[in-house]
């Protein structure tokens, strides 16, 4: 087997960073981002922040019905 060291990056985030944490200073202006499962758990945060980015954020579901009420809440 090959081995594959890894060492840590020095990147500033960690276990509790967030997705608002990671955009913050980033303006996503006239970029389309596409998020599978963008309307519920970790995938519907990603979504407000990239929306709240700037980003046009297009969410494929494969039921609206169920993701109707999750979408009204983003900006």
């Amino acid at each position: 087997m090959e081995n594959t060291n890894q060492a840590p990056i020095s990147s500033g985030f960690g276990a509790h960073t967030t997705a608002k944490d990671v955009l913050r200073h980033l303006d996503l202006s006239g970029k389309v981002a596409i998020v599978t499962g963008g309307y519920s758990g970790i995938g519907l945060e990603t979504t407000r922040a990239l929306a709240e980015a700037g980003a046009q954020v297009i969410l494929p579901m494969r039921t609206p019905e169920k993701a109707q009420s999750a979408v009204a809440t983003l900006p």
